[in-house]
Parts: structure tokens; sequence; C-alpha cells
């Protein structure tokens, strides 16, 4: 389950706590040594080619089409969104992905192409026209759209961009492709890291509608350790449900969430290899999550929320996102207001399974390392100190403890601010 996922990943944090200067690592079996992850794509494998271009697909200057390409199709392995008003896109990667193979990306953002009369259409229109220009199967090409629900794809600035190929294409994966991905981040989202042959780099957008269910948001990773589909597969969900499946911004599932990891196949697998890929993916999709909900719409901190002594992980894991999705929490992180009341009116709501009133008498409540409630009874203590505490760190820490039982989990969330009722107040207009 999701916290002895979390064993394969050092994380040093500075003394505020900072996710801008946090650094992740692994202990690599091939390296013989402890790898960092680095915030670029300086590791990635050889033999990728990418575009990143400006299409005009709402505004003029913007870029908002990629594509990355391999020299041949390889071992690849996804997970989705469960929103049931799910965009075509990822109709079609599900069943492009049902070989296990793949050899080509393709995003567009500033345009969801969701519940318009013919998404499905124009999602095949740009598989086949990637596919045509490339020279590559249409089975093998991935892709995404993101941006706003119910306008029709401009479709024949689509295809000009299409029409670019492949002399768009250059060699390497380049950070342009990270900011063509975007919608309303603050900023592109990366990682990389080598450990002996093997390389992994990934690339990250999500800013809103974020409540992982399964998936993520837009997230792409790059190997070129040759893992057969199937055991990749396993790989990539054990590392999605310790990370991307922990965070939430702000409750929403979106219509286009997806996770894929490409592999070029050219280094041989062992067990060895594999076990560093998974703690190096599980590193790096705990990176990236993260950055997702501190970048996320108006932000100003990061929520970690981690919660102790339930019967199971799971419960553990449901009860802590119960925390970071409560508006009256996130409003109170915000305002470095440190009411453990809302973290007991958190934890208690009801739901399916949660129907048992929680005793007073077992929970115990910190915020930054403080005490503030004691299994029944308030903590006398300086709340003034607290709230500093909350006020001068751009992590915010709450650890609660509910009984005796064996299960925990940990996740993560913001603030809610009021930039981030401003910028989705006013997001078609």
């Amino acid at each position: 389950m999701s916290h002895a996922q979390l064993d394969f990943v050092h994380v040093d944090e500075p003394s505020d706590g900072d996710p801008d200067a946090t650094q992740f690592s692994f202990d690599s079996v091939l390296a013989k040594s402890r790898v960092t992850v680095a915030s670029t794509l300086e590791h990635q494998p050889a033999g990728l080619r990418s575009a990143a271009l400006k299409a005009g697909i709402k505004y003029a200057d913007t870029l908002d089409f990629m594509v990355v390409t391999m020299p041949a199709p390889g071992p690849a392995a996804g997970v989705f969104t469960r929103n049931r008003s799910c965009s075509p896109a990822v109709t079609l990667d599900r069943a492009h992905l049902a070989d296990g193979t793949a050899q080509t990306l393709v995003v567009i953002s500033k345009n969801a192409n969701v519940f318009t009369p013919t998404a499905m259409d124009d999602t095949r229109a740009i598989v086949n026209g990637v596919a045509k220009r490339l020279g590559v199967r249409d089975l093998d090409v991935i892709t995404s759209a993101t941006g706003v629900i119910g306008v029709s794809l401009p479709m024949k600035k689509v295809e000009a961009a299409i029409a670019q190929l492949p002399g768009a294409l250059r060699d390497g994966l380049h950070p342009d492709v990270a900011s063509a991905i975007l919608t309303t981040d603050r900023g592109p989202k990366v990682a990389s890291a080598r450990f002996g042959e093997v390389v992994l780099a990934g690339m990250a957008k999500g800013a809103g509608m974020i409540e992982p269910n399964m998936a993520t948001m837009l997230v792409y990773f790059f190997t070129n350790l040759n893992v057969p589909s199937e055991r990749l597969s396993a790989l990539v969900k054990r590392a999605v449900d310790a990370t991307f499946n922990a965070i939430s911004v702000d409750t929403d599932t979106s219509t286009s969430d997806s996770l894929v990891v490409f592999s070029t196949g050219a280094v041989p697998t062992t067990p060895d290899a594999e076990r560093d890929l998974e703690a190096c993916l599980t590193a790096m999709c705990l990176k990236l999550a993260r950055d997702v909900v501190y970048q996320a719409e108006g932000a100003t901190k990061l929520i970690e929320a981690r919660v102790h002594g339930t019967d199971n992980d799971v419960d553990a894991k449901a009860m802590a996102k119960q925390i970071i999705n409560s508006p009256l929490m996130k409003a109170a992180v915000f305002g470095a207001d440190p009411n453990w009341g809302r973290v007991v009116m958190a934890i208690g709501k009801p739901g399916p399974g949660r129907e048992a009133l929680l005793d007073p008498a077992s929970i115990r409540i910190e915020i930054n390392g403080s005490l503030l409630f004691d299994r029944g009874a308030a903590v006398p203590l300086d709340l003034g100190a607290v709230s500093a505490s909350i006020r001068d760190r751009k992590k915010t820490t709450i650890d609660v403890s509910v009984g005796g039982g064996k299960g925990s989990a940990t996740v993560w969330g913001c603030d809610l601010t009021y930039e981030y009722v401003k910028v989705n107040a006013e997001y078609t207009t």
C-alpha cells in the first residue's frame, strides 16, 4: 500500500519546508549509491525527438502543441481518469495501450476536446495525422488534450501544426515540450535521474481540477529500460497510488487525467534494474505530485496530512484526504489559523464504511509539531506561536492519531486562497 511504497524515497526538506528547495532521492542498487532526482531534463533516453509549437489553439503566441517520438515502438503503460465524462483521448489511449507498446506522444493544451459534437472524430484525426507524418502506426500514438471543456478544437490550426512534422522535430526531450502542455500552471514541472545505464525523465501539468482517482493530471515519463509491459504497468500503478493518488487541490477529478510511461527498450532489464526503476519512478512521482499541489491555482502553502492508528491504510488515506479536501481546513491554513476543531470536523465526516463514532480519548492532533489536542482535551499552549509557524513556513504538517491500529497514510494538498476563486470564477471569460 501507499505508505510502504514511500519507503523507497528519501525527502530532504529545508527548515521552512519550501517544496521548491526540497530534494528527493533513492538508494540505487545499480549505481551503488543514493541518487538524487534532478529538477531538469538533463538525464533522458537516447533517440528521443521532440517538438513544441505555437498552433494558436486559444492564444496566438503560446506553446500549445507538442510531440515526442521514439525510434521504434517500446514497452508502455498508463493509468487514466475514472471520471465518467472522460475525454475521447483517454478512451483511445486505453485502447492503444492494450498491446503494451507505444512510440509517439502528442499533446494539445488550452482545449480539453471534451463534450463537443466532433470530439472523437477530431481525436482520431490528430492521431491519424501525426502517425502518417511520422511514419508510425496509429495504435502506437498516445494523445492528450487539456484546457476548457465543451469548445471545439480549431482543427485547421491543429492540422497546420501537424503539417510541420517531422521537420519541426529536434533531437532530445526539450524543456519547451514541458511548457507546451501547461494551462493555468505557474510553470513547467520536470524531473530526471540516471542510475547505471538506466535513465528516467518526466514532466507534469496540473494546477486545478485536481483529485486524481487511479490517475493524475497529465504526466509523462520516458525511460530506456526494457521492462515487459505487464510488469511496467504494475510498478506504475504502485508508484501512482502512493503519490498522485494521494494529492488533491479541489476534490474535482479531471476528464482528461493521464499518466503514461514510455520506454525505448534500449537497456536489457534485470530484477535490480526494475527495483531501481520503481524507486526512481516513485521518487519522481512524489516530487511532481507535490509540485502540482504547491503550484496549484492561487496556492501559497503545501499541506501534508498524516493519519495513523486506523484499522488499515485505506481508511487512513480516506481520512487524510478528508483533511486536505476540507475548504474550512484549507482556508485556515491560508489564514495561519491553528483551528484544530476543523481537523476534528474533517476526520469525522460521514461516508461509506464510516458510521462508527470517533472516540475523543483516542485522538491526538499536531500541527507543525505542536500538540494541540491530546486524547480527550485541548493542550494549553501559545496558539500565536503555532499560527506564526504556519504563516512563516511554506509547508504545513497536520499529524493525526486516531487509535491503536496499524493503518497509516500521508497525503498532500494546498491552501484555499482568494486567487483560486478569482482564477476559476473567470476561467472561460
